[in-house]
């Protein structure tokens, strides 16, 4: 049996092979205190919801969820562009003092060749695979501290309702092991390539500073 490439379909050997996982995360275990750790994780900003966070704690905690879940978008493309898809927030309601319960999205690498397979993570496991270390970096990022100067929405601020905010975000749990508990990653396999050669294994992006 021979595989012969169709050169005249529009089908480029040499450009990259992606990679297609989905990623879902159940933050109904993390934090929501009007704290540093409160807010989850969430692309939705305050403007989003039908009502409006009724204070301006609670519109922080929308604030940084957003800081996160950037942070986190920042963490997956460390090593490959990537572009979402099938993205769902799910809330127990459409208004603002509501914290999200679920997240979920459709991850999409441009080259799968580049994503690592080998570190450790946040809960100190060792691991040795692309879906590992998706996980760990959707982790990573909801386990550490970040700060950033924002526009907030603020109930109490009168004139365009807005005023900037230094928002610091801190881990949502004070225990990585419900954080690394909460995030399940799995591949699409058949998004990649039929072709054996061009399919890129779990060790093809590992370099010799590859420790994450």
């Amino acid at each position: 049996m021979a595989t012969v490439q169709a050169k005249g379909q529009g089908v480029n050997a040499n450009i990259p092979q992606g990679g297609y996982y989905t990623v879902s995360i159940n933050t109904s275990g993390f934090l929501d205190t009007e704290t540093v750790n409160g807010g989850r994780v969430s692309p939705c900003t305050a403007q989003d919801f039908a009502t409006k966070p009724t204070t301006l704690a609670q519109s922080l905690l929308v604030s940084r969820g957003n800081l996160r879940y950037r942070r986190m978008l920042d963490n997956l493309q460390t090593r490959s562009n990537i572009r979402l898809v099938n993205l769902v927030n799910t809330y127990a309601a459409d208004a603002g003092n509501n914290p999200i319960t679920s997240l979920a999205f459709g991850l999409v690498f441009e080259n799968d060749s580049w994503v690592p397979a080998k570190g450790t993570d946040i809960d100190s496991d060792a691991y040795t695979t692309k879906i590992l270390w998706i996980k760990d970096k959707v982790g990573e990022a909801l386990n550490s501290t970040w700060t950033e100067t924002m526009d907030v929405y603020n109930p109490t601020s009168g004139v365009g309702l807005t005023s900037t905010q230094n928002v610091t975000a801190s881990a949502v749990h004070g225990t990585p092991a419900t954080i690394v508990s909460a995030i399940t990653v799995a591949e699409v396999a058949g998004f990649r390539s039929n072709v054996a050669s061009e399919v890129a294994g779990d060790n093809a992006s590992l370099h010799t500073n590859d420790t994450e």
